[in-house]
């Protein structure tokens, strides 16, 4: 079981993970997909250390982020969402550099797929962290 300051880190994380995926909706509306696509692979990557810091203590960082992925699998450990969790958050992170770094336009219905996968890692980070299971 996570420490008082690791249950707040963890706390901190989600509330990072839901400002993203909130940002992201709003740009999802407003019509800028490329940026909603790139706050929706930051609201996954926050609910990822968000869960992996309530169930472990801590989450690792770097710029190595297929390693997230494995290490949220682990984290979650025979859970039945795992698998669908790391393969979400295998998506996101697959689309991070065309997003962020590409010249490439992102279209609508792209962005819409990444904030279905960051909407399922909040929703999951708040059941674990906030709602302890």
């Amino acid at each position: 079981m996570a420490t008082l300051e690791q249950r707040n880190h963890a706390r901190s994380y989600l509330k990072k993970a839901e400002e993203y995926l909130a940002s992201a909706e709003a740009n999802l509306q407003a019509g800028r997909y490329t940026v909603a696509a790139g706050d929706a692979i930051h609201a996954g990557i926050c609910a990822k250390d968000a869960i992996v810091t309530e169930l472990t203590g801590t989450t690792t960082k770097g710029k190595d982020h297929a390693q997230a992925a494995k290490e949220l699998r682990q984290a979650l450990g025979q859970r039945p969402d795992a698998a669908s969790t790391e393969k979400a958050l295998r998506e996101l992170i697959s689309s991070k550099a065309d997003v962020e770094y590409g010249v490439t336009l992102i279209p609508a219905v792209k962005a819409e797929a990444l904030l279905r996968r960051a909407r399922s890692l909040v929703e999951l980070a708040i059941r674990i962290v906030r709602l302890n299971g």
